[in-house]
This record gives C-alpha cells, sequence and structure tokens, in this order.
C-alpha cells in the first residue's frame, strides 16, 4: 500500500472517531406541539397507552427515539424492535412517562440554521422512509413498516449532524446542491462520508447482529455490483435474465430501505440526474417490473409523502419534480476576449516578418514515382460480376415473431395469467408457427429432492407419459447443471452425442430421436424452479440461431408468467384464510 493510501485512511478513521462521538452526544429533539398535548394527557387519571400511541404516532421523531429506546431495553438481542405499539408496550407506563418529560420539545423556526438544517434532514429521512415503505410493501406485502423505521434508522445520522454542526451540514448540501458530488464533499469538509459514519455506528443502534450484518454487506456494496444492478432494469419488451450473484444480493434483507436512503439523497438535488436514473434502475431490477411502470409509482409516492408531511422552509419531493435538471459542471466556460487576445489576431508591423530559408535533405527532394490508376471500367466491371453472384435475401428464412409479441403483450405483460396450461398452450403456438419447434415438454421441480417431473406436454402422438414423467435431476446429469444455474442449451446435429449421455434415464427413448433440440431454465422469484425441452421433429423449418435467441427469449417471459401465476395464488390462499 502507497504512503498516500495509508493516510488517506489514517485521516478518514480520525474522521470517523471524532464525528462518532460528536453525534453519540446528540438529544434528539420533538416537536412542541406534541409535547404540548402529551402534557395534557399525562395528566389525565385515565390515560392508557393506546391514547399516547395516537398522540406520539404523528411526530416520527419522537417515535423514533421511543423505538431506539426500547431497542436497548430487549429481552432477546437476536430481534429488532421495529414497531411502535411494540416498543410501548415493552416500555410501559411507568418507564414511558419519565422518558417523555426528558425529552426536549422545539418549536422549529426556518429562519434559524440549526433548525433549517434539522428540518431538511429529516424532510429528505421521511421521504426516503415513505418510499421504503411502499416499494418493500409492493415487493412482499407487511414488511412495509420494519423497512420505513430502518430507513429512518439510516437516517439519523443526518439529523444529529444538523444539530450537532448545523453549519457543516448546510455548507455541504449548499455544495451538494450546485451539483458537486456528495462523497468528494462530505470529505473535504468532514474527512469522512455520512455512509461510512452510518457504518461506523451500527454495532451503537443496539440492532440485532443478523440487521447489522445485512446492512452494512447493503452500505458496503461495491460500485461494481450496483453497476450490474442498474443494467438489470426490464427497460425494453423483455425483461434482461438477472445474472445469480446480482440475484442473491438483491434478496438481502433491508434492500428496499437502502435503495430508497439513496434514492432520497439524489432526489433532494434533482430527479433528472443520472444518478437518480441509476438508483431507478436499480429499483426496477429490485421490483422485478417494468422500468416505465417503476418511475411513476416514485413519483406517486413523492407526491403522496408531500401532501401528507408539509415542513416549512424545505423544499418537498414533489415540489423539486418541477425543477429543471441540473446542467453539468463539465462545461466548458468561455472566456471573454482581453484586449491582450484580442491583439494578437492583429499583425504586428514592428516584428520581423522575413521567413527561414527551409533547408531539406537529398531523400526529401527524390520525388516518388506517379502510381497509374486503373481504368475505371474494369473496377465498374468487377462490382456488377460480385453483386450478380450474391443472392437476395430470403425472407422465409427470417424469424417470424409475431405470435410472441403478441403472446408477450397481452398475455405476460397484463398478467393475464390463470393456470399452467393456459399459459403453456400459448407458448407452445409461437414454438410451433413462429420458430417450428412443433413440440415442448415442460418440466418443474418436484418435492423430492434432485428430480423434476413433467406438468405440460404438446405435440406428441401421445402426451400422457410426459406429463406424468419424473427424472432424475442431480448434478451429473444435464437437467440438474440447468437447475443449479440459469442456462440455455441448443444441442445441434453435428454435437447432439455429446449430451446424449447426460440426458436422465428414460427420457431419450421416448422422443423419437429428433435431429435437434433446446432445453432452457424456467425462473420463478429468482430462483430456477424448471427446464422447457422443445424440438423441431417432422418441422420444415431449420432452426437458426435467430430461432434460438427468440426460444430464450420465451423462456424469460414463460418465466414471468410463472411468477404471475404464484402471486394469484398468494393473494388466493390470503382470501381463503381470511
Amino acid at each position: 500500500m502507497s504512503s498516500k493510501a495509508t493516510s488517506t485512511n489514517t485521516s478518514v478513521a480520525k474522521g470517523l472517531t471524532q464525528w462518532r462521538k460528536e453525534l453519540l452526544k446528540v438529544s434528539l429533539p420533538a416537536l412542541s406541539d406534541t409535547g404540548a398535548r402529551l402534557l395534557k394527557s399525562l395528566k389525565k387519571p385515565d390515560v392508557c397507552l393506546k391514547d399516547l400511541e395516537l398522540i406520539i404516532a404523528e411526530d416520527p421523531v419522537l417515535s423514533f427515539q421511543i423505538i431506539a429506546h426500547a431497542s436497548k431495553l430487549r429481552n432477546n438481542p437476536e430481534n429488532d424492535m421495529l414497531s411502535l405499539p411494540h416498543s410501548l408496550s415493552l416500555l410501559g407506563m411507568d418507564k414511558l412517562q419519565p422518558m417523555l418529560r426528558k425529552v426536549k420539545y422545539i418549536r422549529f423556526d426556518p429562519a434559524k440554521t440549526a433548525h433549517k438544517a434539522f428540518l431538511q434532514a429529516l424532510n429528505t429521512s421521511l421521504h426516503a422512509a415513505t418510499q421504503a415503505y411502499m416499494i418493500a410493501e409492493r415487493k412482499s406485502p407487511g414488511t412495509g413498516e420494519s423497512n420505513y423505521w430502518i430507513s429512518l434508522r439510516l437516517s439519523s445520522v443526518f439529523w444529529q449532524l444538523a444539530l450537532a454542526s448545523p453549519k457543516i451540514y448546510h455548507a455541504i448540501e449548499q455544495r451538494v446542491q450546485t451539483g458537486e458530488s456528495r462523497h468528494h464533499v462530505e470529505m473535504t469538509l468532514m474527512g469522512c462520508t455520512t455512509q461510512q459514519l452510518t457504518q461506523a455506528m451500527l454495532p451503537d443502534w443496539c440492532l440485532s447482529k443478523f440487521t447489522q450484518n445485512n446492512l452494512y454487506k447493503l452500505l458496503d456494496s461495491k460500485a461494481r455490483m450496483l453497476a450490474d444492478i442498474a443494467k438489470c432494469a426490464w427497460k425494453d419488451g423483455i425483461a434482461p435474465e438477472i445474472p445469480q450473484n446480482v440475484g442473491h444480493f438483491l434478496q438481502t434483507p433491508w434492500s428496499a430501505a437502502v435503495l430508497t436512503h439513496w434514492l432520497a439523497l439524489n432526489t433532494a438535488v434533482t430527479w433528472f440526474g443520472p444518478k437518480t436514473e441509476r438508483i431507478e434502475c436499480m429499483i426496477a431490477a429490485f421490483l422485478h417490473q417494468h422500468l416505465d411502470d417503476v418511475i411513476p409509482f416514485l413519483h406517486r409516492n413523492a407526491v403522496i409523502y408531500s401532501a401528507s408531511h408539509k415542513l416549512s422552509g424545505v423544499w418537498l419531493p414533489a415540489i423539486k419534480l418541477l425543477h429543471p435538471p441540473l446542467k453539468k459542471r463539465s462545461l466548458p466556460v468561455k472566456e471573454a476576449p482581453t484586449q491582450a487576445k484580442k491583439a494578437k489576431h492583429y499583425q504586428d508591423l514592428s516584428s520581423d516578418t522575413r521567413r527561414k530559408a527551409e533547408l531539406q535533405s537529398t531523400r526529401a527532394q527524390i520525388t516518388e514515382p506517379k502510381k497509374q490508376a486503373a481504368p475505371t471500367s474494369i473496377a465498374v466491371t468487377e462490382k456488377a460480376k460480385v453483386e450478380a453472384a450474391t443472392p437476395p435475401p430470403n425472407k422465409d428464412l427470417a424469424v417470424q415473431t409475431a405470435l410472441f409479441k403478441i403472446y408477450y403483450l397481452q398475455t405476460v405483460r397484463q398478467k393475464q395469467v390463470f393456470s399452467i396450461h393456459q399459459m403453456m398452450d400459448g407458448a407452445s403456438q409461437v414454438l410451433h408457427f413462429d420458430l417450428g419447434l412443433t413440440r415442448c415438454i415442460l418440466f418443474m421441480k418436484s418435492r423430492s429432492h434432485g428430480s423434476v417431473k413433467g406438468v405440460y406436454a404438446k405435440g406428441f402422438t401421445d402426451n400422457s407419459p410426459f406429463a406424468k414423467m419424473t427424472l432424475n435431476a442431480d448434478s451429473r446429469h444435464l437437467f440438474g447443471k440447468l437447475l443449479s444455474k440459469q442456462a440455455a442449451l441448443w444441442a445441434k446435429p453435428e454435437n447432439r452425442s455429446r449430451y446424449l449421455t447426460e440426458l436422465p434415464a428414460g427420457f431419450w427413448p421416448h422422443l423419437n430421436e429428433p435431429a435437434e433440440f433446446v432445453l432452457a431454465s424456467i425462473m420463478l422469484r429468482g430462483k430456477v424452479s424448471g427446464i422447457l425441452y422443445a424440438d423441431n421433429k417432422d418441422s420444415d423449418k431449420a432452426l437458426t440461431q435467430s430461432n434460438y435467441a427468440t426460444f430464450r427469449a420465451l423462456a424469460q417471459a414463460i418465466s414471468h408468467g410463472m411468477g404471475t401465476l404464484a402471486d394469484r395464488k398468494e393473494q388466493e390462499h390470503r382470501k381463503n384464510r381470511l
């Protein structure tokens, strides 16, 4: 390690140590209106926790302090306190009353620098928490509240920084609003970044080891990984394949809270910058939904937050949607020409205008012989011969994808999937008429480990053996390899024999030896759960590279349809339970 890198790490460590001590000394305030209502309720002899909960819930900062205080008193260190009713019941009236009386209740004045800095930090964090709640509920219903409080926990560093040093916080935000990098500004003014400070303060927040490890993993993610996640956003007609490492990373708990934390920090500057667009792509990949549906969803959440939280003296996210994008800081600035620069454009008559004699060597004086150009008529004749020899493109060989587009746009995209057979009937028509793949089988993972079971077959003389077939799919066979990692395979006539030995026993004899076949993994919520088989037995169309690419796209469409079908079954199961 170089001496420069060592000195940088030392300065960052000093900055983290200093600011961590400063922030731990800060005691968070609450709104003065909340304090007046609480003191009035506490004077009543019949006051209960439910009455106090209704008042406390309207003040997010006070609610956050109660949850943080309850986390220190919890019995099981492996459980997190991520609910206000749970925290109030754990504290009880005997511990809650002294705590409420010790809190500082302040009437914030935006004209004061310290108060305005805290309101700006509160605005950013509440926007992040609202987005985290909405995104988590959309991804997995029932997880919104926990992601809401985790997002507030991540943003609490900005609250404490605004109270500990309002001038530093104000200077950071002022420079960031002009387009400077937040990382560069924070390193310049603080000696460390707020994200590094958040990672350093994770052990001080009384969170479980599970939550600490996952938050540290998300906050310490590499730029390469974040770029790979953004590339997986669904922008075109077909969703791209998600690599296995990206899929595992997106399944990390509290991903919604961290992504919305970054989103709120960037949208506080502008909604239309490249950083904001990159995070919107990451959220689209996290939700496995089209980017054109995710961006209006995020804008709608910002409007909902702005309507429900009215903070004076700050720019709300809905107002920021109306602001134009910032200008690039790297644009060249044209300087006004000075008198000295103007004088250079005119000839100075007092200067010596004589030219020196140019000396050339003997070799340079030797002229090269001129090349004789070939006759034009001969070149034209040769070009005409080449064009005549090139046959015109055969339109019959082009891949027809009309049925595939209709199937994807009207069935999969519109979520008109009600059963596996209904979905696969449409897919089999695409395979047959668009690609010439006359026969297909869909295998899904069986409950017994290391095997697959046929659930659909089409195009065979007798489809019943395949619909009830159970095959071995351990790692030694080809099916096992396709189930362990998302992939696809095209067994051509010249290399077909190489794959026959890897097929499960009892499968090849039932196929009547097709000349070539294709296989593809079927995904369900980011995990490989099935295999699609197809061949062109007794077909007039030859399988081409374009056909194979369309077959893989169809496998992706079936994967999305399987996800829609699983969501429908979950909703029906919840309704039956209720």
